[in-house]
């Protein structure tokens, strides 16, 4: 601990010196003010000004509003800030969120955790009860969706914290994440943005901003990236954790009297080697080892002697169609999307040499459509409101196999390894109303709530292939639910300007289902209701220079889905527990001491613990490998465990960042300078820790991030570098105890470093 505390003040003090150096020289030209020709609507910036921090424009209550009136924990994050504190992927986010935990791992599954609460695998069945929402359309799925999601171009990302569950609706029990790609202006621009980095980074990206008419304008972007891996290979060579993709998005804006209508288009490829999972222990807790004689583990962290699987690959479409109307008093909002995601993967589950217990996915992915309408009135009476209706259409889809030498056998008979296909199938419909009444010109009172009717399908196909295993001829279940909600919403606010104080009264529920990868059909999970309190403070003070917020949460989540990873009954078992009880404080401020410095401090306490969790699926270790008639031999086998009390998955008590940039001119050149710190208590990545043998748990972590750049004068031209990870921090990103094959971890990037060269025109 002291170490960490030695490193975060010696990070402090590199970001402060160089504004203490330079305190004198005169503030740069660019500041960060948006564009008055952009939308407000899409701003959602979150940059400094000289003399003042400046306003935030957020979207977290679906209509325009500065961030310091808006009656919910929000983080909003605009394209300067994320470019000068290097916040380069939507993971990163979390590094200035309190309370929040981003990770890409395990296969390329985004998992998103706010206030404990979040899911590590989203299959087809079940959503994430942190909803993310791209351009104005629902993700379903998580898988691969991290490089979708990077930010290129963007215009905000906002990080909604705690339930959602009358203006978004359902899976928003933690929370909801809003990422916006820059809308087209009435200006001509562009940018061409190049990086090379260590383990042969290299990115190319272009933007482009074309007025073609008074009223009609367009925008395209394209990025491609390409990155060797960082995990060694030391049985056949080769390195894994790297890979590329290219992407491209196009906006049609129109904006005729009275009207705005934006028409979008995007295409993502992806292919990258994501199986770097390292093998912890030989026997007897590896399977493989166990009853071959193999060995799988290494001497060095960065190292694996797995068998090399192909990479994960992934196509991925989007359309959305946005139009808004000036009725007068009232704004009339359409919004149209649809998204369509395929993906293959391949995991070496024996984690050793020899290729013995695989899991490949074939196929899988969905395609969702959806449409919403809203209408805002905008009076300058004392009541306003907003109120809509939304219909989802999902298909998602797993066509699984266990490849490998172990399940070789029903090859010969059945032309395939054993295989079995999962469809879900979701229709939703909601209507919600929210209304705002200003009691006097400083209290408000907000009122709403949401209906919510789902229906569920769930189609489940074991081939005769894999039904050989059980000596039993292939079969097929259907399995259907109908789910409904209503969840309220109360906000009393006082706001004077400069202070904002508000309680609210917020109910959320995320969807039950059929939790897949299924082999048989079993229960459905119960859907997650939650009830939340949150008392807030938003202080701007000292000239506009200050800005400090303050929230703190009570909730219980009753029916917290969770989940624990069962390889041989499908991969992952899904259950409920009791419930979830958490409370805690959180922390953000910004505050700009002279010009051109900019600082930054969040930071934020929890207590969340199951209560109860009496019947939890965790894993076991039997030195004897008696205990598991599934697989004769495995010492680790599925049991239960009471984890009543215990913290459930990515909810670390404790959780800060300081960030700081400087702005400063050398001669005739403008310069910056950026520090961002992150300090995270322990986690587990699993409920307890994956069982009594708690080898699912991350110690305390500080990482620690610099930036830079230098611009000739006129500042079209930034010549830039990078260094993440800087003290080289050995982590996981990820670590489980997968019955009955092994405990193993992935490794978080060692330290990456970099230059990157921007023009803009």
């Amino acid at each position: 601990m002291r170490r960490l505390k030695l490193k975060f003040i010696l990070c402090c003090s590199m970001a402060v010196l160089p504004a203490v150096a330079h305190a004198q020289s005169a503030p740069t030209a660019e500041q960060g003010t948006p564009d008055p020709a952009v939308d407000a609507k899409s701003a959602g910036t979150s940059e400094l000004t000289p003399g003042s921090i400046g306003d935030i424009i957020v979207t977290a209550q679906r209509r325009s509003e500065r961030l310091q009136d808006v009656t919910v924990a929000v983080t909003a994050v605009g394209p300067l800030m994320a470019e000068k504190l290097g916040l380069r992927g939507i993971v990163d986010i979390a590094a200035v969120t309190p309370g929040a935990s981003f990770q890409a791992a395990s296969g390329g599954f985004f998992q998103p955790y706010i206030r404990g609460i979040g899911q590590l695998f989203v299959n087809p069945g079940l959503e994430s009860p942190v909803a993310v929402y791209e351009d104005g359309a629902y993700l379903s799925r998580m898988l691969g969706i991290t490089e979708l999601l990077d930010n290129i171009d963007i215009g905000s990302i906002q990080v909604l914290r705690g339930p959602q569950g009358t203006l978004f609706g359902r899976n928003a029990t933690g929370g909801v994440v809003l990422v916006n790609s820059a809308d087209p202006t009435s200006k001509f621009e562009g940018k061409v943005r190049a990086e090379y980095g260590r383990f042969d980074r290299r990115t190319l990206e272009g933007v482009i901003n074309v007025p073609l008419t008074n009223d009609l304008s367009m925008r395209v972007t394209g990025r491609y990236k390409h990155e060797d891996g960082f995990v060694k290979n030391v049985e056949f060579g080769g390195k894994t954790g790297g890979g590329r993709n290219y992407g491209v998005r196009a906006k049609l804006r129109w904006q005729p009297e009275g009207a705005d209508i934006i028409l979008g288009f995007q295409y993502q490829n992806t292919l990258q080697a994501l199986d770097i999972g390292i093998l912890s222990q030989d026997a007897p807790t590896c399977y493989a080892c166990t009853i071959f004689g193999v060995t799988g583990t290494t001497n060095g962290y960065y190292e694996q002697r797995k068998n090399p699987q192909p990479p994960v690959k992934s196509n991925y479409y989007g359309a959305t169609l946005k139009m808004v109307f000036d009725l007068e008093s009232h704004e009339l909002t359409s919004l149209s999307t649809y998204r369509r995601q395929r993906a293959t993967g391949n995991t070496d589950s024996d984690f050793t040499p020899v290729d013995l217990f695989n899991f490949t996915i074939p196929s899988a992915g969905g395609e969702s459509y959806a449409q919403d309408l809203q209408i805002a009135s905008h009076s300058d009476g004392r009541f306003n409101y907003i109120t809509g209706v939304s219909y989802l259409k999902d298909r998602g889809f797993y066509d699984i196999s266990f490849t490998g030498l172990a399940y070789a056998a029903p090859v010969a008979t059945f032309g395939e390894f054993p295989r079995f296909i999962n469809i879900a199938r979701t229709q939703s419909y909601s209507g919600f109303v929210e209304g705002y009444f200003d009691v006097t010109d400083q209290i408000k009172l907000t009122a709403g709530g949401r209906y919510t009717y789902d229906k569920r399908k769930f189609h489940g196909i074991t081939r005769d292939s894999f039904a050989a295993l059980f000596g039993a001829p292939g079969f097929e279940f259907r399995q259907k639910k109908s789910l409904e909600a209503f969840t309220p919403r109360f906000v009393i606010a006082w706001d004077n300007g400069p202070t904002n104080i508000y309680y609210s009264y917020t109910r959320g529920f995320k969807a039950g289902g059929f939790a897949g990868p299924s082999i048989f059909e079993g229960p459905p999970v119960g859907s997650e209701k939650i009830g939340s309190h949150e008392i807030g403070l938003k202080q701007s003070s000292m000239g506009g220079r200050l800005r400090f917020n303050l929230a703190a949460f009570y909730f219980k989540n009753k029916s917290l889905q969770t989940q624990s990873v069962d390889q041989t009954s499908g991969g992952v078992v899904t259950q409920n527990a009791g419930a979830l009880e958490n409370y805690g404080l959180e922390m953000d401020t910004q505050y700009q001491p002279l010009d051109g410095l900019n600082i930054g401090v969040t930071a934020a306490w929890q207590h969340a613990r199951y209560k109860p969790f009496r019947n939890a699926s965790v894993v076991c270790f039997d030195p004897t490998g008696t205990l598991n008639p599934s697989a004769p031999g495995a010492t680790i086998y599925g049991c239960a465990e009471d984890l009543t009390g215990r913290a459930p998955p990515n909810a670390p008590d404790f959780t800060a960042s300081f960030n700081a940039g400087y702005d400063f001119a050398i001669g005739s050149w403008s310069a910056n300078l950026s520090g961002l710190a992150q300090y995270r208590s322990s986690i587990d990545f699993f409920p307890g820790a994956g069982g009594p043998l708690r080898y699912d748990r991350d110690n305390g972590r500080m990482l620690v991030n610099v930036s830079g750049y230098v611009s000739p004068a006129g500042d079209n031209l930034r010549i830039g570098f990078y260094v993440n990870n800087l003290f080289d921090k050995k982590y996981p990103t990820f670590r489980q105890t997968s019955q009955p094959y092994s405990l193993s971890y992935e490794p978080g990037r060692p330290v990456t470093y970099g230059a990157r060269v921007q023009y803009s025109f």
